[in-house]
């Protein structure tokens, strides 16, 4: 039987790397949403996994462990993100936007744009998705996760390492700045 050292040489792991790099990525932009960013991850991951590789007990497939290093790193990084954020223009006013439901406060709801045919619907989701990228990323990642992905609150605040009154801020925060960029967005484009 060979040991772990001859079981994961430098040619397998040549060939980990081969096999499984575009999977890896594509799984890193999908959480990060930045090409370079996702890269660095990924070869964190291959970092990790190459001074591991000793530990690696072939108790799973190589992919499933690459994966599992790979998610520790991209939940290292959005911990990082929480930890030292850079933010700008929040008041904290913000939160007076909403009631206790996470909805509108009465005075604050959002004004009809008065668009309703199929390109102004195809519009607002480009201003959407062009406001989305105008976000902090942790405020994105939280706000994808929970509108796009469908994820619960405990799941989204285990998988960023935040409390849930942090990403419930966050949440309300972001809300804000998606309604007044797609609503300057709006009045510019009917201009």
């Amino acid at each position: 039987m060979p040991t772990v050292d001859q079981a994961v040489g430098r040619s397998e792991f040549d060939g980990w790397v081969h096999a499984h790099t575009g999977d890896l990525l594509r799984y890193a932009r999908s959480r990060v949403r930045d090409e370079a960013v996702a890269e660095d991850l990924v070869q964190l991951a291959f970092i990790a996994a190459w001074e591991g590789r000793k530990k690696f007990a072939q108790q799973s497939s190589p992919r499933t462990w690459l994966f599992s290093i790979l998610k520790n790193k991209i939940a290292d990084h959005w911990r990082k993100a929480y930890r030292d954020p850079v933010v700008h223009g929040v008041e904290p006013m913000d939160l007076d936007f909403f009631d206790g439901d996470g909805g509108w406060a009465p005075g604050h709801i959002p004004q009809e744009w008065g668009l309703d045919g199929p390109d102004d619907d195809e519009q607002i989701q480009r201003f959407l998705a062009d406001c989305l990228q105008q976000l902090p990323a942790h405020w994105r990642a939280a706000v994808e996760m929970k509108f796009l992905k469908e994820k619960d609150a405990d799941a989204i605040c285990q998988e960023l390492g935040v409390s849930a009154t942090n990403y419930w801020q966050q949440i309300h925060r972001a809300k804000v700045r998606l309604r007044d960029c797609i609503s300057t967005n709006m009045k510019k484009h009917r201009h």
